[in-house]
């Protein structure tokens, strides 16, 4: 190949890489200004020379061995070498491949090389770090960690330290390295010095000049400090706790590297402190615990897993008479009787397990005296182990001043005992002193966790307020009655009557309460109370669905007539070729087809009728649908439609698309706060990318429905899991997280896609892309042409009771050759059809109509002559289920108000069936 390198020569030599080109021996034929100043020497020096006399020798036999690699190949290799260049060593990464001359053949070696010393550099430095970081261990983490970092980064000092709580603050170094050996740890200012950029901050290097920006700090002074690196040290929860260091007595280079080396040591040294706090925090708590443990005047035993005796306070030897040496590592009972041994380990399984436990028992001091003692035992973890406190108490005097008491007591307590109601007494500090078995079988507490309790047992935590100011009423002597929520010991609900009177026991003041579970009186009550709603609101909607349904019957009568002489006045004017009159039609036509979707949705309101996706304009619907929303919405929002007209149509669902407007409307409201604008957009589109809700890929042309507001946008985390059934950010009782994925399911229902645009502070547009039906259209245009032009033959005879409808009827269907014999009620058709059975190829009837239905008319047509063909139309054609249209000889149903193309369709398809022939 001819290859010019004068006329390539002014791009190589600015380019930044080393470029050269050799030939089969390793000669080499051009070079580039980056090389010239690399091995110093000129391209006219260079050229004809072999490569051992310009490169390195430790680099040149590598190099020629990957140009014969490249060569025989015959393709590109990618090379590494390294070699003595100038003033130091220096590794270059190398691409090159041969270039074949005019016969063909590889002659010229062609190449690039990039310096990656400096990452190499990096690399290694930074391999280093992570290589000290990880071997330092022990006690002596800091120093060796110091003592690494001053290697790698090749400076005079290394230190790390730690903040202190003195005031000023100050720095404690932890560890210390300079001159090539440890220092000692010392404490110095923070505010004098360079670490005061680095603590409470990040990173900071000051590269040189240090000494004259902190010319206070007389250390740096004293070592002829020029530059300064520092990274900060964090505790667990991201506070400041430290720094890392280094000072150098030349200038800083690479701030990269330094700062990538620091923040690997600094990540080491924080875990570091923070171990090291921890296990301070332990021996802190140690003598906390020992302390409390010393000063209790119950006694006090903790036992291991194994029920072993881990240690005793000196109250336990007062009340036992046994010395603490003498019980320690023992796993028997020491003060209890030896028969309650089995029973005590139970409850201590138990304690382990996280249940604290109480038991009572007549024990036995060392010198044989008896008396009586309560134990809680309470589960702990001591030394990371799970462990049983036991507090012992003598209960020995209360023993006996209950025994005292017990026989006056006889009496009250069987009247208390007999109640029905729940009963708890309670004294001046509103404490439980009694309870009957009635309070604990409401409550579902025992007597023992309840006594000597101040909490409202009876009220939530909300109403204890409420429970707290009557307790005061009542010990000031006043008798009170109220109502409270209450909440038993497994957490369900009750609704309590609560009495309360004042009474004087043991000649103080108490307050005795008398409550009784009023739950299911309530629950009745509430119950009864929402039937009697929901009936009401039953009655009212099934009122409003028989006027909703009424309405649209009658409207659909008169949608009839009207769509019937549109199509009939169109066939005319066509016949006569007046353009502007039949745009006219067709506008009147598509008005009453769209009165006529009114009085479908209106027919799903009453009837429950699910809509069908048809053919239809958006921008029309769209425009429609925003004057209902319009109310919908508070003042404070602005509402702008932007319709383009000219869009293709869509088949769709125009109730559905109601639903998706409406929902992505509120949504946009919500996040708005009631404030901002709303805008509704329909548009051409094409491709969009990817589909927000099923993650697919999205193309080819659409119509674009958008909602956009001026809302603070989603958050990316709520974008991709807000289409999830049951996801909602708003408030309990405020969204049932239903809306958007409706929206998901309703527009991929209809072959649509959702992309949503959403940035924070910059609002969301949902952009809903439904398929583009413009040729369905025009073929469906086609055919109704065809179908104007249609002639039929047969005679039909036509059955309703609206005069204005029956006309339309008789017209229409004149207009297609049929002879048409109309009748305005069931009756007299019957008449007419028994007196001549055989003139009929075919009868349309309403179903609705005084004396005699549709149905009943097909009925009494079959028995007269069996086979006639009968259809029927009618507005509530839900009704009539496909039996009873069997069992009555219907051919078919058409709903009102009933499209010309569809009646005509259904007389092709019928009177083509009796053998009548299309004209």
């Amino acid at each position: 190949m001819d290859f010019s390198w004068e006329r390539l020569k002014p791009i190589f030599d600015a380019a930044p890489v080393v470029v050269f080109a050799r030939d089969a021996e390793g000669r080499y034929l051009y070079v580039n200004r980056a090389f010239e100043r690399l091995i110093g020497k000129t391209l006219e020096e260079i050229r004809g020379l072999p490569m051992e006399q310009v490169l390195p020798p430790e680099a040149a036999a590598a190099v020629r061995e990957s140009d014969r690699r490249a060569l025989e190949r015959r393709e590109g290799v990618v090379f590494e070498s390294i070699g003595l260049y100038g003033s130091g060593r220096r590794t270059f990464m190398n691409f090159k491949f041969p270039l074949p001359g005019a016969d063909g053949e590889a002659g010229t070696l062609f190449g690039f090389g990039t310096d990656v010393t400096e990452r190499r550099r990096r690399e290694e430095a930074l391999q280093a770090a992570a290589l000290a970081v990880s071997s330092a261990k022990g006690d002596a983490v800091f120093p060796e960690l110091v003592r690494y970092l001053a290697v790698i980064l090749n400076v005079e000092l290394a230190l790390i330290g730690r903040l202190t709580e003195k005031a000023p603050r100050t720095i404690q170094t932890l560890g210390v390295f300079g001159g090539g050996a440890y220092r000692e740890n010392y404490e110095y200012p923070l505010h004098v010095t360079p670490c005061r950029l680095v603590v409470g901050g990040g990173f900071s290097i000051i590269p040189e000049g240090l000494t004259r920006d902190f010319p206070q700090d007389e250390f740096l002074q004293r070592m002829g400090a020029v530059g300064y690196a520092g990274y900060p040290l964090k505790d667990g929860e991201g506070n400041s706790a430290g720094v890392i260091a280094v000072v150098s007595r030349q200038p800083l280079a690479d701030p990269h590297l330094i700062e990538s080396v620091l923040k690997i040591f600094a990540v080491r040294a924080s875990a570091e402190l923070e171990r090291r706090d921890h296990e301070e925090g332990l021996r802190r708590s140690e003598s906390q615990y020992r302390a409390i443990f010393e000063a209790s005047a119950d006694s006090l035993v903790l036992r291991d897993a194994e029920f072993r005796v881990v240690d005793v306070n000196p109250a336990y030897e007062t009340m036992s008479g046994r010395r603490r040496a003498d019980v320690l590592g023992r796993n028997t009972l020491t003060m209890s009787p030896p028969e309650l041994t089995e029973q005590v380990r139970q409850m201590h399984r138990r304690a382990l397990a996280g249940e604290p436990t109480v038991f009572e028992a007549r024990a036995m001091r060392a010198d044989g005296s008896r008396f009586d003692i309560e134990t809680r035992g309470v589960p702990i973890m001591h030394h990371g182990a799970p462990h049983v406190l036991y507090i012992g108490r003598d209960i020995s005097a209360k023993k006996t001043e209950e025994a005292l008491l017990r026989a006056s007591e006889e009496q009250y307590r069987a009247i208390f005992n007999a109640s029905a109601d729940a009963l708890v007494l309670r004294d001046a500090e509103a404490r439980v002193v009694d309870v009957n078995p009635a309070f604990l079988e409401i409550s579902g507490f025992t007597r023992e966790e309840v006594l000597s309790d101040s909490r409202w047992i009876f009220a939530v935590p909300e109403m204890g307020d409420l429970a707290k100011d009557m307790h005061r009423r009542v010990i000031a002597g006043e008798s009170v009655q109220f109502e409270i929520r209450g909440r038993r010991k497994d957490g369900s609900l009750i609704d309590v009557e609560m009495r309360a009177v004042p009474i004087r026991y043991r000649g103080k003041p108490h307050a005795l309460g008398m409550a009784r579970d009023i739950t299911a009186r309530k629950m009745e009550e509430a119950e009864r109370g929402e039937l009697e709603a929901q009936l009401r609101q039953a009655q009212k909607m099934e009122a409003i669905g028989q006027l909703t349904g009424g309405i649209a019957h009658d409207f659909n009568n008169i949608l009839q007539g009207i769509l019937g002489n549109l199509t009939l006045a169109q066939e005319r004017v066509e016949e006569q070729g007046d353009a502007k009159l039949t745009r006219y039609l067709e506008r009147a036509q598509l008005s009453a087809q769209r009165a006529r979707d009114l009085i479908q949705q209106m027919l799903t309101f009453s009837r429950g009728r699910r809509g069908a996706p048809r053919v239809l304009e958006l921008p029309p619907l769209i425009a429609e649908a925003a004057k209902l929303l319009r109310p919908a919405l508070p003042s404070s929002i602005e509402l702008e439609t932007q319709l383009d007209d000219t869009v293709a149509a869509v088949r769709a669902d125009p109730v559905q698309i109601e639903q998706v407007l409406l929902n992505l409307c509120i949504n946009a409201r919500d996040a708005m706060r009631g404030e901002g604008k709303i805008t509704l957009r329909v548009t051409a589109a094409r491709g969009y990318g990817t589909c927000t809700g099923c993650r697919q890929k999205v193309s080819g042309p659409f119509v674009e429905l958008s909602v956009a507001d001026s809302g603070p946008g989603i958050p990316p985390g709520v974008v991709d899991r807000m289409f999830e059934p049951f996801y909602s950010t708003k408030e309990v009782g405020k969204g049932s997280g239903m809306g958007l994925s409706m929206v998901h399911g309703i527009v991929h229902e209809h072959g649509g896609h959702v992309v949503v645009d959403t940035a924070p502070g910059k609002g969301a547009t949902f952009r809903i892309l439904l398929p583009d039906v413009k040729e369905a259209i025009e073929a469906f245009r086609q055919e109704r042409r065809r179908e104007r032009k249609a002639r039929l033959a047969g005679s039909v005879m036509v059955v309703d009771d609206e005069s204005m409808v029956l006309e339309m009827m008789g017209d229409l269907l004149a207009s297609w050759g049929l002879e048409v014999t109309l009748k305005a009620g069931g009756a007299d058709a019957r008449e007419a059809f028994a007196a001549e059975p055989q003139r009929f190829d075919l009868v349309l009837t309403d179903q609705t109509m005084p004396r005699l239905t549709g149905l009943e008319l097909a009925r009494q047509i079959r028995d007269l002559r069996p086979g006639t063909p009968v259809i029927l139309y009618t507005g509530y054609g839900e009704e009539i289920s496909d039996a009873q249209l069997a069992a009555a000889g219907v051919r078919a149903l058409a709903r009102k108000p009933v499209e010309p193309a569809e009646l005509l369709q259904l007389l092709k398809t019928h009177l083509i069936q009796k053998g009548n022939v299309l004209k």
